[in-house]
């Protein structure tokens, strides 16, 4: 029978064993520092499994432009790291690329890349960040299928009547009275 103190949870995020319990006496696991994983939600972990292409995609961005704006000689394995780390809290990775973007439009302060988890929880950049969102969302919500109409079958007539146009018909109104 197993000890309460021989049970530890796998720390891999979409880790798919029951409970996420890691039993030290019969499952294969692998410790990272002090953190326990089953032997397989390690492996998926470090080939980033838990990514999505998008996040992927967007962290590629942030890479190559750190290269271009901050520093082209960074440690890609420490600016992962910090990516993955600020992932790993629940920041989704738009909101990383918009974080990245502002610090380098508003010509902010950062040399290396533990600096960003500094402006994670920048108030600045998360008000512009909602900001972005609700306009983006509005003007979406205007948006017309101009397909959905399709032609229209006649066309209006033009105007037959010559009254003046504009600011000349102000004045001409002017001259009867």
């Amino acid at each position: 029978m197993s000890k309460q103190t021989d049970l530890r949870v796998c720390r891999y995020c979409d880790c798919r064993h029951p409970d996420k319990m890691i039993d030290l006496n019969t499952d294969e696991y692998t410790v990272v520092g002090k953190m326990y994983y089953h032997k397989d939600c390690c492996i998926k972990k470090r080939r980033g499994e838990w990514k999505d292409e998008q996040t992927k995609s967007d962290l590629q961005y942030i890479k190559n432009q750190w290269v271009l704006h901050i520093n082209n000689t960074v440690v890609y394995s420490q600016l992962f790291k910090v990516l993955n780390d600020l992932l790993q809290r629940g920041i989704p990775s738009d909101y990383l690329v918009f974080m990245f973007d502002y610090i380098v439009s508003h010509k902010m302060k950062l040399r290396y890349p533990n600096g960003l988890n500094y402006y994670a929880d920048n108030e600045q950049i998360k008000a512009a960040y909602i900001k972005s969102k609700i306009v983006k969302a509005d003007k979406s919500a205007f948006l017309v299928d101009e397909s959905a109409f399709g032609q229209p079958e006649q066309t209006p007539p033009p105007p037959q009547n010559n009254k003046p146009i504009g600011f000349e018909s102000v004045l001409k109104n002017k001259k009867k009275d």
